[in-house]
């Protein structure tokens, strides 16, 4: 009889009007320990009991090769299990990557709430190796190791909601990256007046040059470019040079819109302002 009292009003509700395709983000965080990282999600849209019903749900993190295993895992929400529940090494795409998921071990639950624009921690977990770099949320539409992949695995990140009729995971929150190392405990924002960063030309078509000058040591960075919700639409590895650096960066797939750009190293963030995709 329980299954009856949850799917009547939900005809009812379907009967009335028609239901909104949900939107929901993750966003991994590192807390002020220095220890431990804490998964959230944030919906876009609110979902009253019985549409919050949540089936399945899988969040998959991409760390430094070898560098990371699961120590404790804290769950945030009562009567609302996680576990880790699989880990890739070093695929073929991404060798230089571990992938580590995390699945909703409590299916079909109504404990988890959804209210537009309000944060839901839903676990937190520490780290048992020793780890340098970053660990990130698995970004769905542009890893290497996005399914199909070599390995025939589950891969990725999904939430499956009654009232987003299927998976309302849409992408993740900008503050999605962290240090892996106990010695990483913060993030430092670089103003780009600092460094002179210019993107041009802006508008721009087919290519835009990111331009600006470093005093400190040469590194790898990580390029992003993300759509205003925050939504990562493009990434890159580059090169970062002592002296004045220019990256030429194809933007042909993107969509015309408006966008920003991020260049985050292993203890550092550095925000553009907005550049304008056009059509082509």
């Amino acid at each position: 009889m329980k299954i009856y009292k949850i799917l009547l009003p939900f005809c009812l509700c379907l009967l009335a009007t028609n239901l909104s395709f949900g939107q929901v983000k993750f966003k991994l965080t590192k807390l002020a320990d220095g220890k431990t990282y804490q998964v959230s999600m944030i919906p876009d849209i609110t979902f009253q009991s019985p549409l919050n019903v949540t089936s399945t749900a899988q969040v998959t993190l991409k760390a430094p090769t070898g560098g990371f295993e699961v120590d404790q895992i804290f769950n945030l929400q009562d009567g609302v299990e996680w576990e880790p529940n699989s880990l890739t090494e070093r695929p073929q795409e991404s060798p230089d990557s571990d992938y580590l998921s995390f699945g909703l071990i409590t299916q079909g639950t109504d404990k988890i709430l959804y209210e537009a624009g309000v944060e839901v921690p839903l676990f937190a977990f520490t780290n048992f190796l020793e780890c340098q770099g970053q660990i990130a949320l698995m970004d769905n539409n542009n890893d290497p190791f996005a399914m199909p992949n070599s390995r025939q695995v589950n891969i990725g990140n999904q939430i499956t909601v009654l009232g987003a009729q299927g998976d309302a995971y849409i992408g993740n929150a900008s503050e999605s990256v962290a240090p892996c190392g106990d010695n990483l405990t913060s993030i430092e924002n670089i103003d780009q007046s600092k460094v002179n960063l210019n993107l041009f030309p802006n508008p721009a078509v087919a290519y835009i040059f990111v331009d600006f000058s470093w005093e400190r040591k040469g590194e790898n960075a990580q390029l992003k470019v993300l759509d205003l919700n925050g939504k990562l639409v493009k990434e890159k590895l580059i090169e970062i040079n002592q002296g004045n650096n220019q990256l030429k960066i194809d933007i042909h797939s993107l969509a015309q819109g408006n966008y920003l750009m991020e260049l985050t190293g292993e203890t550092w963030k550095l925000s553009s302002d907005q550049f304008v995709k056009m059509g082509q």
